[in-house]
């Protein structure tokens, strides 16, 4: 059987055991719904500006210390936001995957509605239990960047 999907909708279908998980999120950014397109950019933002691993603190926050070196208040930034990442990091609260909870249109025909914090982590808890991987989000993530920055 063949699902038509609306053309700013793609389908992922999760597979754990004999349990099948069918996620339907949004791919093109002009088609969110206002709310969730403030939710995402904010999160997107976030993790741009911050990170959301402890990889990041090399990868980010490491590079602008040895660049700020000379301006003490520009350093002071820069330690400010690698001590939210760090926060965010032990209070599990991360960013691209919140995005990405952000983009869920709906899970087996059930419509993701509520975009609260909370909600959105236990949706990404839900899927992670029903075999969603940080890879696999992250390679969806990176293709919904590009195929949004496309339209």
């Amino acid at each position: 059987m063949y699902v038509i999907l609306p053309i700013s909708m793609r389908e992922l279908v999760l597979h754990k055991g004999l349990t099948r998980t069918k996620v339907l999120f949004y791919t093109d950014i002009d088609q969110l719904p206002a709310e969730r397109f403030s939710k995402v950019n904010k999160f997107w933002m976030l993790h741009d500006e911050l990170g959301s691993s402890f990889e990041d603190i090399d990868r980010i926050h490491i590079t602008r210390i040895a660049l700020s070196l000379h301006d003490k208040d520009k350093a002071k930034r820069v330690l400010d936001n690698m001590r939210v990442l760090i926060y965010n990091i032990i209070n599990e609260v991360n960013p691209e995957s919140l995005a990405f909870a952000c983009l869920i249109h709906s899970i087996d025909g059930v419509e993701i509605t509520d975009l609260s914090d909370e909600n959105l982590k236990k949706t990404i808890k839900y899927l992670s239990d029903r075999g969603l991987t940080i890879g696999e989000l992250k390679k969806k993530a990176k293709r919904y960047e590009k195929e949004s920055t496309l339209n």
